[in-house]
């Protein structure tokens, strides 16, 4: 498996390959098109990512020192694409991956390569919770394993 430092440069040079901003939208579309989603039965309330445009569920599931991210967005919604297709981009990068290689990488990120501009305020809102919410799964699955090793 890639390190998340590669992942990263490798959605960097996508996203400076980039001649518009309509294509930024279009891979995005493209990624959302693509995502597996999740099962139905795991999109509880508790589960919600709030303040999200749409209804973004992200389901942690952390087995044999690894955390599994499992998100999806409501179906119905008036345009979850956009959103779907940033938390596909999201899980590129955190899905798979030891808590504590989730807690080093750069929160930034997303920022450095561009991608909150032109998002309205909500969906920029809705991301910056959904990564929030990344984050605090992986420091509370790391307390857990380092209690664990105790």
């Amino acid at each position: 498996m890639k390190s998340i430092l590669e992942v990263e440069e490798e959605i960097r040079a996508t996203f400076a390959a980039f001649t518009s901003s309509d294509d930024k939208w279009a891979y995005l579309l493209k990624i959302a098109r693509e995502h597996p989603g999740m099962d139905d039965r795991l999109k509880a309330e508790k589960f919600l990512v709030k303040g999200c445009a749409s209804r973004m569920f992200l389901v942690p599931e952390f087995k044999d020192g690894i955390l599994h991210l499992h998100m999806d967005t409501e179906v119905g919604e008036a345009n979850p694409l956009i959103s779907r297709g940033l938390g596909a981009l999201a899980l590129k990068i955190y899905d798979g991956r030891t808590p504590e290689e989730i807690l080093s990488a750069d929160p930034a990120f997303f920022q450095n390569i561009g991608l909150q501009q032109g998002l309205s305020p909500t969906r920029a809102n809705g991301f910056a919770s959904l990564l929030k919410q990344i984050y605090l799964y992986a420091k509370v699955y790391s307390a857990l394993a380092t209690r664990a090793k105790e």
